[in-house]
């Protein structure tokens, strides 16, 4: 999989490691220095996909990202900041002006990849579908990616077999703002999950019972169950888990212990875009439908 990349880094020994990391696997890569070049490069080139760095002069990464996502025309554009802030409150500043993930300094090749990758899978699906939109014309109504519409409660499912801490936490934290269901049997899950709808499952690597790896291949599996987002629990040292994960599609990951505000902003952020690609998959439907069915007759 080859891909447009924009690298933005103040630092231009940063710049050209990263350039040469992504062509060496053949992607196609350009660069800017700042903020402001940054924003032009993306309405020039159109990047499938932008690393962006956070620490930078007279405009942030923050700042950067934020105006990127504030575009009708960019906000589908995944944005992965680059960084040596690695805080819990770091990565939720980030979570909230929109970035999709984070890679921290010296970066990872493995990790790069994987995660460029992962994030380019899901921007495929998203292009297809507003492409088959604009070619279908049906009737508006799809708000916006970055849309408050879209943060109403959700229903998520955690698997977690585990009397972990982090479990409460994550019931205390989510309980509130979406509706919460606990299984701590993961083939009971798998059946619940393909049985109702939910908008984003939770699953925790280190389960007792279960590979939880083979459980999110097994979502991934299942035609119901294909397309809801996941997000997983791992522990910082399962790096190789982790990356196999999102080789497989996982969409995101949160190491434990858990972050309460972390965990907040990325299910929001993974709900959002889990509806908005929602509305366009209807979209798409509903236009081929009009295209096929005579208004008259039916």
């Amino acid at each position: 999989m080859t891909a447009r990349v924009l690298v933005v880094d103040d630092i231009a020994a940063n710049v050209k490691l990263l350039e040469a990391k992504l062509r060496a696997e053949y992607f196609e890569v350009f660069t800017a220095m700042n903020g402001l070049d940054a924003l032009e490069s993306v309405e020039t080139h159109t990047p499938d996909i932008i690393l962006l760095d956070v620490m930078m002069p007279e405009m942030d990464g923050i700042e950067v990202c934020k105006r990127i996502k504030a575009g009708s025309q960019t906000q589908h554009i995944p944005i992965v900041m680059v960084t040596a802030l690695d805080t819990p409150e770091d990565r939720v500043k980030g979570l909230e002006a929109g970035a999709d993930d984070f890679l921290t300094k010296p970066v990872n090749d493995l990790a790069l990849f994987c995660r460029v990758r992962s994030l380019l899978r899901l921007k495929m699906i998203t292009d297809e579908l507003r492409t088959r939109g604009d070619a279908n014309p049906g009737p508006d109504g799809i708000d916006p990616l970055n849309s408050d519409k879209l943060d109403y409660p959700g229903k998520i499912l955690i698997v977690d077999d585990s009397e972990e801490a982090h479990q409460t936490l994550m019931l205390d934290a989510l309980d509130g703002i979406h509706d919460v269901v606990i299984a701590r049997d993961p083939q009971q899950a798998l059946f619940e999950a393909a049985e109702n709808p939910y908008d984003l499952i939770i699953v925790s690597l280190n389960l007792a019972s279960f590979d939880g790896l083979r459980l999110c291949s097994q979502i991934r599996s299942l035609e119901r169950t294909r397309q809801i987002p996941l997000l997983i629990l791992i522990h910082e040292q399962q790096n190789e888990q982790l990356m196999r994960a999102l080789d497989m599609g996982v969409n995101d990951y949160l190491v434990c212990p858990v972050d309460r505000n972390e965990l907040v902003a990325r299910v929001k952020s993974q709900i959002r875009r889990w509806r908005h690609t929602q509305q366009l998959r209807h979209s798409v439907r509903q236009s081929i439908e009009l295209a096929v069915t005579d208004s008259l007759t039916g």
